[in-house]
């Protein structure tokens, strides 16, 4: 099991090192001057996984986070809440609530992403779809954006609390860039 782990984030590693050499690139870095909506996004997952809505919502939180922590701006302009399963973007989630535990088995014509977005996108896809939504939920329930929203709660009590797009940007950014220790002599 500990191999498993280990090739998983050793595998991550390397692709985080390829995403920042990507991102540090000026021609790409300023080809990415837009922001989506979550609508945009979800339907990118939709067309490409067909996730339930449970694990649609995680995938929009994680591609939010990695966005900041890659390219130092947020990839969708409306705010996440801090419900009893993990971060939502309430319109997103009202949009496609009736397909239950269901995959969201439609497809969609897309806006075009620039290459940033898209490679986002795709590592956020390769790195987490993989995982069942209960997985991701347990996952983002032990990260400090969704506890800080949620400080006061019961854990099965309602919140409509803001996740705020700070939080959520110092996390990723402080997950992905740990400072390297020193080196002693």
């Amino acid at each position: 099991m500990w191999k498993n782990v280990i090739v998983f984030f050793t595998n991550l590693w390397y692709d985080l090192i390829k995403l920042e050499k990507r991102t540090n690139n000026k021609e790409d870095s300023d080809i990415m001057l837009k922001r989506y909506s979550a609508q945009d996004i979800a339907k990118w997952f939709i067309n490409e996984i067909h996730p339930e809505p449970l694990k649609l919502q995680k995938l929009l939180y994680l591609s939010q986070g990695f966005s900041f922590a890659f390219n130092d701006k947020e990839l969708f302009y409306e705010e996440m809440e801090a419900w009893v399963h993990g971060p939502v973007v309430p319109s997103v989630y009202h949009t496609f609530r009736s397909f239950s535990f269901n995959p969201i088995d439609v497809n969609f014509q897309l806006i075009d992403f620039d290459p940033q977005t898209l490679d986002i996108l795709n590592y956020v896809k390769n790195n987490f779809s993989k995982y069942d939504s209960k997985f991701l939920e347990e996952m983002t329930h032990n990260q400090e954006p969704w506890i800080l929203a949620r400080v006061g709660l019961d854990p099965d009590e309602r919140s409509d609390k803001t996740i705020s797009k700070s939080s959520i940007a110092n996390y990723f950014i402080n997950s992905v860039f740990q400072p390297e220790e020193e080196e002693w002599d």
